[in-house]
């Protein structure tokens, strides 16, 4: 990314985020092989990812519209995300000292049953300064701390209105996706750990 701007954590990001979810997992591995797998983790690896996928975008396809399926690569998780509906606020290649990070983004109109397609900005710096009414900001990481004898794998994923309708209008939305959108975040920190494992759900 050519961004010059330096975040560190999701505070630097967003604050005051009314709809917010974190979930960790314990890896008894050292960071040199989970690091590795967490940017590597295949889509394919999460099995509920699918499924959930297409009942959220079974509205747009009914109508014969585009939706993120349409577009989305094989390969890599991340890959898919920041393809497709997510832009990276920030991609560690390394852990430093310990820790190593990822976040990304998007901003839109989530709730829309149609018409929800994230909107196409150009830095990190439109994405921070970004307020228009009547939409939701994500920001989401995914990080992997040292502890020396094991790694804490943390997925946190924070959205806030850029007014009080958004907040109202993104609610029920919320209400809706909250337990599968978790569900996928624990099946993907799941399949970091069997990748850095070299195992495969898909294994005979």
């Amino acid at each position: 990314m050519s961004d010059t701007i330096v975040i560190d954590s999701l505070d630097d990001v967003l604050t005051g985020a009314p709809f917010r979810e974190r979930h960790t997992r314990r890896v008894d591995l050292p960071m040199a092989e989970v690091w590795p797998a967490l940017l590597a983790c295949e889509l394919d690896e999460i099995a509920v990812f699918g499924p959930l996928m297409r009942l959220r975008t079974l509205p747009g396809r009914l109508l014969g519209r585009e939706t993120a399926l349409d577009q989305m690569p094989s390969g890599p998780m991340l890959d898919m995300m920041t393809e497709t509906e997510f832009r990276y606020l920030r991609r560690d290649e390394e852990p430093v000292d310990g820790r190593g990070l990822v976040m990304f983004g998007a901003i839109g109109q989530f709730w829309k049953p149609v018409g929800n397609k994230p909107i196409d900005l150009d830095s990190l710096a439109e994405h921070l300064a970004f307020n228009e009414p009547n939409h939701a900001i994500i920001a989401a990481s995914l990080e992997a701390v040292d502890h020396g004898d094991h790694v804490e794998l943390i997925t946190e994923t924070r959205v806030k209105g850029t007014d009080a309708g958004a907040n109202r209008k993104f609610a029920p939305y919320w209400a809706l996706i909250r337990l599968p959108s978790g569900f996928i975040r624990r099946c993907w920190l799941a399949a970091i750990e069997r990748t850095a494992r070299g195992e495969s759900r898909n294994a005979a």
